[in-house]
């Protein structure tokens, strides 16, 4: 029990340390389902403090003059997939952001089990598209 709690604790550290992770949502499903889905998996992330979302309706294709996100979350109209974008990859990160990305995963995992699958860069060429492109608008790359 104390190993957990220490666990927890320098988990907990590790995050303050790293501040908050600004997270960009596109959502363009078009179900309620997925969309409530997207709302309560967002809320219990957002209440842990170490997250900060912004959302949009649409991908985007203008410029981003505000400060880069440092992940972006993509849930596309129809797939199987929701699309997890970083511009860097896992094995070079801290080991704080890749415990947030982790953590990012499972919940989007969690909450869309089994309508869509969460995949990133390291199972999928499409991530690292959509990275480019954002990152290419300004969307992606704050650390």
């Amino acid at each position: 029990m104390r190993k957990f709690l220490l666990l927890i604790a320098v988990f907990i550290l590790g995050f303050m340390a790293l501040g908050q992770i600004r997270v960009l949502v596109v959502d363009e499903s078009e179900g309620l389902g997925e969309s409530l889905r997207l709302l309560a998996v967002i809320r219990a992330l957002k209440a842990t403090g170490f997250f900060v979302f912004q959302a949009l309706q649409k991908f985007p294709t203008e410029r981003w003059e505000g400060e880069p996100f440092q992940v972006a979350i993509y849930l596309p109209a129809k797939g199987p997939y929701v699309w997890l974008c970083s511009p860097w990859p896992e094995t070079g990160l801290p080991e704080e952001f890749r415990l947030a990305l982790a953590r990012l995963r499972e919940a989007f995992t969690q909450a869309f089990s089994p309508l869509r699958e969460v995949r990133g860069p390291e199972k999928d060429l499409y991530p690292l598209l959509l990275t480019v492109s954002l990152a290419s608008l300004g969307y992606l790359g704050g650390r």
